[in-house]
Formats: C-alpha cells, structure tokens, sequence
C-alpha cells in the first residue's frame, strides 16, 4: 500500500477533490518500476532559514536528519529532547539520536506495511515500568505501542478504519485517536481498553468527514479538540461524551490544530487566512486571521502542520504545500497575545507535512515530502543596552 503524492495533496484518482485528500490505494510494483522510481527522485533543493531582523529570538539551522528516500508524515522529539521519532510513508518508524545525528532505531511492523500516519512518546508521567515508549497509528487501522530502545512490539489494537491521527493527555493516563469514520476514540493507556467513542448526538452533532488531527488540552483532562475535513473543530467534554463548543471554518488536512492556554490555533489547507487564533472564553468564537504573505509570484501556501511550543507558549510553527515552507511566530509580545514573525524555513523541495517543537523550547523541526528532517536551533538574541546621559 502506498500514498500517492500530488501538489494538491495526497489523493486517490478515483475519488478526489483535490483538497488534501488521503486515500490508501494498493498497487503491485515490479522490480523495474521500483528502481525506475528510486532512479527519478529529486535531490533535495537549498534549505535557508531566514530569521527577520530585530527580532528577540533568531532560528539557524542544526543539520539534516534521513537519506531523502521516503516522506514523513509525523514528527516527535522524545521526553529527553535526545531522540526524534519520524513516522514514515514506507511504514517504518525512524528514531535519531539528535547529539550523533544518526539513527539508532528502526522499528517496523510485522504485517504488511502501511503508512505511519502519527507518532507520539508517552509521557514520562504515565504509570507503568517501561520508559521510552511510542505510539503510533498508521492507514491500514492499527493503534501500535512501541518499546524504541529494543524495537520491540507490545501491543496492537485494530480498529476497521484508517488512522490519521493520535495525542496523549499531559499526564499520560489515556491516548485518542481519530481518522476516516468521523470518531474520536479514546483508551486507557494501562489497560489499553476503549474508554469513549465521540460522535455526538442528534442535538449536538460531531464529525461528518474524516479527522485529521486531535489535541488534549494541557490545562483541562477533560477537554479534547479534533478537526478535519468537515470545516468543524469540535471541543469535546470527555465526561459529557458530547461537543462542548465548535469553531466553524477551518479546513484540517494534517496535524494542523493545538491549544495553548485559552487559544485554539489552527492550520488550513487554503490560499487565504490559513493560520487563525481563536479565544476560546468566548461563547461564539471568532477567528484572528495571523497574517502569512507570500513573496511575489509566490504559490500561496496550504497548511498540513502548525504546532504551540508548549514549553512557554511563546512559538508558533506552521508549515504546508505551495511554497513548501514553514514560519515560526512569536506569539506574545509581553504579556499581549501580537503574533510577529521571527522566521522562515524555505525552498523545501517537497511540501512540509509535520513540525515540532523540543520540550525544552530551545529547538525545533520540520519535515515532510521530501524525507528529511531539518532540526533548528532557537535562540535569544543579545539585547543592546542604550544609554542617556
């Protein structure tokens, strides 16, 4: 099985809309038109990261992690910020350490390989004995955790739907997932046992199109937002089992929504007002459209990604097709919530599907269509004291 990659998105011939769309499709290769595709692959273009002057914080890039030879889908650096997860299209996961810059763990599943749609490391804070553990989902269904440090399988759950998404709770406790069938599904991270299915009710509707991406918050455990193609982000009350409140208009075709604080952000995939803010104390929210120019000529660009730094809440990554780039904002200036940009991750040679942020706030990454991924380093600028005599 194998996704089909275009500039409008990953779609299926058939069925498209042209609008991200993301279908499994299975096709049988020769081993002549395996080594014809191997032969036509681009070379990655020039990276720059542009950081804009006079700015509190500057970007500069690290290094480059992978051989180029497949995309990546999901990004995560681990508790520890010493390793990166990379969930990949050929259905392997690729973990490297970030101090050698190689990679030390390949971890692949016994069956037949699909796509790795989401990765996430649960979070030291969860019971249990075993550190070092990643979940994963991936097309074909499969809900998949990890051991990185022996590469070893402990458990699968197989749900009848393909898998777009995944996201812990802060505490670790209870991981959801979402993706075709329009239902966030959520399970105790102990027992593994479904706990929830969200799917609204008649009074109050949830998903009526494939999600693509789902967040915990990280101030309330009850609270959950999943988006996707339907144009709703949904919060959910867990205990409630029911939407707690909607933001209309956004258009989800990736990891492209998180909450930080009060405010929801999200990332569509369209030419206008693709990166918003919204306050979620309102009754009705309405959006804060983050300004995003394209240089002249430029493709406009379509978020698949965009991310919050959850270490301080000050950054924010977003990245898509188009341009092929990605640009990190600052979001407060002080204690005023005044997005600025502070720079862009340019000329990737293929669209960035996925972004992160290190735990510690000091670094970040991007990767996507291109199969590598760039790591870049955040740093606080010198401030120049002026004096009056």
């Amino acid at each position: 099985f194998f996704f089909f990659q275009a500039e409008d998105g990953i779609r299926d011939v058939e069925r498209s809309r042209g609008l991200g769309d993301v279908y499994k499709r299975q096709v049988t290769m020769t081993e002549h038109s395996k080594l014809e595709a191997n032969s036509s692959s681009e070379a990655p273009a020039e990276f720059k990261v542009e950081t804009i002057e006079g700015q509190q914080y500057s970007c500069e890039k690290r290094c480059d992690l992978g051989d180029g030879k497949r995309e990546i889908f999901s990004i995560r650096f681990d508790p520890h910020d010493k390793h990166i997860a990379a969930g990949c299209g050929d259905g392997t996961i690729r973990i490297y350490h970030l101090g050698s810059q190689k990679e030390t763990y390949l971890l692949q599943n016994p069956g037949e390989p699909m796509p790795i749609t989401s990765v996430r490391w649960r979070p030291h804070e969860a019971k249990g004995v075993s550190k070092n553990v990643l979940l994963s989902v991936n097309a074909a269904g499969q809900v998949q955790h990890w051991l990185s440090t022996s590469c070893k399988l402990l458990h699968t759950i197989v749900e009848s739907t393909m898998l777009c998404c995944a996201d812990f709770t802060i505490d670790g406790s209870m991981f959801g997932v979402g993706g075709d069938d329009k239902i966030v599904r959520l399970y105790d991270e102990v027992s593994k046992k479904q706990k929830a299915k969200l799917e609204g009710t008649i009074n109050s509707p949830g998903h009526t199109n494939r999600i693509f991406s789902i967040k915990f918050s990280k101030n309330d455990p009850n609270i959950v937002a999943s988006a996707g193609w339907d144009k709703n982000v949904i919060i959910w009350d867990i205990s409630a089992q029911e939407p707690k409140a909607k933001c209309i208009g956004p258009y989800i075709c990736g990891d492209s929504i998180d909450l930080i604080g009060n405010l929801l952000i999200t990332g569509s995939w369209r030419t206008e007002n693709q990166l918003e803010m919204w306050d979620m104390r309102e009754s009705k929210p309405t959006p804060i459209s983050i300004k995003w120019d394209n240089e002249p000529g430029a493709s406009p660009v379509k978020l698949y990604a965009c991310q919050a730094c959850q270490n301080n809440g000050k950054f924010l990554l977003a990245g898509g097709s188009g341009t092929n780039e990605a640009r990190m904002y600052n979001l407060f200036q002080d204690t005023n919530v005044t997005p600025t940009l502070l720079a862009t991750m340019k000329n990737m040679s293929r669209a960035c599907y996925t972004v992160d942020f290190s735990n510690q706030g000091d670094s970040c990454a991007i990767s996507g269509g291109d199969g590598l991924i760039r790591i870049i380093d955040i740093k606080k600028q010198e401030q120049m004291l002026i004096y009056s005599f």
